[in-house]
Parts: structure tokens; C-alpha cells; sequence
């Protein structure tokens, strides 16, 4: 499959269920004396109407405080249908340019192994961050070189103790490889980090803050991750 055939392009809609009988989707947090089905039944009707308008089903998937992660399909009728999404095979050869990284013949990468080599993290960040807005520029958002250019700069900050950054960025990059088919195991990677860098910092909890970001990559990417979800909704609550 050519990879700009290999973009993930089903609708797939999150919501997570906090331990305090809040719920959390689309970037906002939503509370009240109801519980928690009757908040997740107004978030669902205006999906089961956007099913029925665009004639194709919408993914859904809800994380619980426990961890566990209920996968629904709604259907063109407006209809909510529990669903079995198998995980990507752990095998499944994904594209070789996962494997042969940002090309060092561009020398984008230049300034960052020399603040590598001298043991600058932040700087090596910061030059990591300077090759993927080139790498943006040449291939665009959607392409392998990019994410990797985002995984650079999570690995950085991660180096520098940016916490906060480095789980935003652990997020991003793993979202974009999902996106993208890249290496599973790289994927989770890249989340592990991501939730272990959120605990390790000031622990923002905005709605739209990168904590809730993570926690929705899991729910989506790795369903079956139950103690990292979790852990990370008793700190979001």
C-alpha cells in the first residue's frame, strides 16, 4: 500500500469517564448532577445525527476510570452497536522508511548531534524542533519524516526534564504514527513515555491541557492498556 493511501480515515470519536462521574470529550469537560450515561447520551446525539448525514458509521470509544476501554460503532441509522476493533498485528511489516529515519544527507540534523554530542538538551531540543518545521515545510504534516521529527523533540525535552513538553510531544508523535501505520511497538512507546513524562510533571489538567490528550491516545491507540489509563485519570481527577 503506498503510504498516502495508509492515512487512518474512519471518524473515530473518544470520551473518557473520570473517576468523579465526570466526562471528558472534544477538548471539553462535562459535569452535572446526572450521571454519567445520561452525559455521554447528549454528547452521542449530535453523532448519531452526523452518522446519518455523511451515510457512514462513526467509531466510538470510552474509557472508563478502571481502564477499561467500550468499542462502539454508530451506525448511518443513528443506532449505537457494540463493536470488537481488532488491534493491529504486532508483525504487520509497516513502510521501511520508519526504519531508515530523517535522511542525515539534508543536514537538518547537524545542529542537533552537535548539541547532542555536547550534552545541550535543551538546545538539541529547540535544533529538533527547528528540522521538523523544515521537514514540515518539504513533505508536510502528514508524512513519516515529520513524526519522527516530532519524536525527536519528545526525546529531548524528555533529556531536558521539560516534562510537560515532552508529554505533549510523546502524544503528538504517537498519534501521528497511528495515523500513518508506523511501528506499533514505536507507537507505544512514544505513549509510555508520554504518560510517564505528564505524572513526572506539574500535572496540568486543563481540559485542553496535555494530560487529557494522552489520556484520549490511549483510549483510541491502545485500548487495552488499562493500568496506564487509569493511573493517569485518578491524577486528571
Amino acid at each position: 500500500m503506498p503510504l498516502n493511501q495508509s492515512l487512518t480515515t474512519d471518524i473515530h470519536e473518544t470520551i473518557i469517564i473520570l473517576p468523579n462521574g465526570s466526562i471528558h470529550t472534544q477538548g471539553l469537560l462535562r459535569k452535572g448532577p446526572e450521571p454519567p450515561e445520561v452525559l455521554i447520551e447528549r454528547v452521542c446525539a449530535p453523532l448519531r445525527t452526523a452518522a446519518g448525514q455523511q451515510r457512514r458509521p462513526i467509531r466510538l470509544s470510552i474509557g472508563h476510570a478502571d481502564g477499561r476501554v467500550e468499542q462502539h460503532q454508530i451506525t448511518s441509522d443513528g443506532t449505537i452497536h457494540p463493536a470488537q476493533v481488532p488491534a493491529a498485528a504486532d508483525d504487520t511489516a509497516p513502510d521501511p522508511i520508519w526504519g531508515q529515519g530523517i535522511p542525515e544527507d539534508t543536514r537538518l540534523l547537524d545542529s542537533v548531534r552537535a548539541a547532542q554530542r555536547a550534552g545541550q538538551w535543551h538546545a538539541a531540543q529547540h535544533a529538533a524542533h527547528r528540522a521538523t518545521q523544515h521537514l514540515v515545510a518539504q513533505h508536510g504534516r502528514d508524512h513519516p519524516y515529520t513524526a519522527m521529527g516530532v519524536e525527536l523533540q519528545a526525546h529531548f525535552a524528555l533529556m531536558a526534564q521539560d516534562h510537560a513538553a515532552g508529554a505533549a510531544l510523546g502524544t503528538e508523535a504517537a498519534i501521528a504514527m497511528h495515523r500513518l501505520g508506523g511501528p506499533r511497538a514505536r507507537i507505544r512507546h512514544n505513549l509510555a513515555n508520554a504518560v510517564a513524562a505528564w505524572i513526572h510533571s506539574d500535572r496540568d489538567t486543563r481540559p485542553g491541557g496535555p494530560g487529557f490528550a494522552v489520556a484520549h491516545a490511549l483510549v483510541r491507540i491502545t485500548p487495552n492498556d488499562q493500568a496506564a489509563l487509569t493511573a493517569l485519570l485518578r491524577q486528571l481527577t
